[in-house]
């Protein structure tokens, strides 16, 4: 990760200057690596990357390219970033995020899975091949959890007894099966456990399900939203029931136009104006959605 006066560059300025598309903003985090207790083990950190690559591989394979996880544990940088070397396709994880207290084995899964979708999430792009961070963000939760947890189901259940009450019902209301609940509890757990490092990065008031960022942008923001957003845009993928497919990355066909991107993007996700997926689309308050 490149640093500029001992700060980590942000997603637009590490674009444009090195092709990365990183999942957290500048930080000085890495100072409080060995303070603070919590997170994940370093055979937790492996046995994650392992588990979320073994499925993600085979995908990126199916682009002709690999996929590299590269494992930085010793490094206390608090961030993660994808980056592109011809057909290898990189992700690079570090042990400083993995450590902070925040951050749970399911939260580090989205983590991995936030980096992947911005060589896999396509439309919005914030730069050639990379999603945008909004739209990486929808995908883990949308796409990648639910690939890797779908048949989870022992584990997923046990969510049911700790999931927050206003994600509950949202969830609940959005799924009829308990086996469609009990992972979309889970997946909101997780997203939250990323939205509150977000939230403590920011040093303002942690993310909460009860307080949905109802902002509203006048175009698509491409850089890092706020905590609350992304918690949001957490809980919507969590919520959506359209068929990501593994096959396609959404609007990455050159000749496409703008809104033939959208529309593609929209086939396998969800849409801001459908009342029958309520809470499901990209949350407006990082995505302008100009199609129907």
């Amino acid at each position: 990760m490149k640093v500029i006066n001992g700060l980590l560059v942000s997603a637009s300025i590490a674009l444009s200057l090195t092709a990365r598309a990183s999942i957290l903003p500048p930080n000085n985090l890495h100072l409080q690596d060995g303070f603070l207790a919590g997170g994940i083990t370093q055979e937790q950190f492996n046995d994650t990357i392992d588990f979320v690559s073994a499925y993600y591989a085979p995908v990126v394979a199916s682009f002709k390219a690999k996929l590299v996880v590269v494992r930085n544990w010793e490094d206390s940088t608090v961030n993660a970033y994808a980056n592109r070397a011809g057909k290898t396709w990189n992700v690079n994880m570090f042990g400083g995020l993995a450590r902070r207290p925040e951050v749970t084995v399911d939260g580090f899964a989205l983590v991995i899975c936030h980096e992947i979708g911005h060589h896999l999430g396509g439309f919005p792009f914030v730069r050639d091949w990379a999603a945008d961070e909004g739209q990486s963000d929808y995908f883990a939760t949308q796409a990648c959890a639910r690939n890797l947890w779908k048949n989870d189901f022992k584990i997923n259940a046990t969510f049911a007894s700790t999931v927050n009450p206003v994600a509950k019902t949202k969830c609940d209301a959005r799924w009829d099966s308990e086996v469609e609940r009990n992972l979309c509890y889970r997946v909101s757990a997780a997203g939250y456990s990323l939205a509150t490092l977000l939230g403590a990065l920011g040093g303002s008031q942690l993310p909460d399900f009860s307080k949905p960022d109802t902002s509203k942008v006048s175009a698509t923001n491409h850089a890092h939203p706020k905590a609350q957003c992304r918690l949001d845009t957490y809980l919507a993928g969590g919520l959506c029931d359209a068929q990501f497919q593994d096959d396609m990355i959404p609007g990455s066909t050159a000749k496409l136009g703008a809104s033939e991107k959208e529309k593609q993007a929209l086939s396998v996700s969800c849409s801001q104006f459908d009342t029958t997926r309520e809470f499901a689309g990209r949350p407006t308050c990082w995505f302008k959605q100009t199609i129907k």
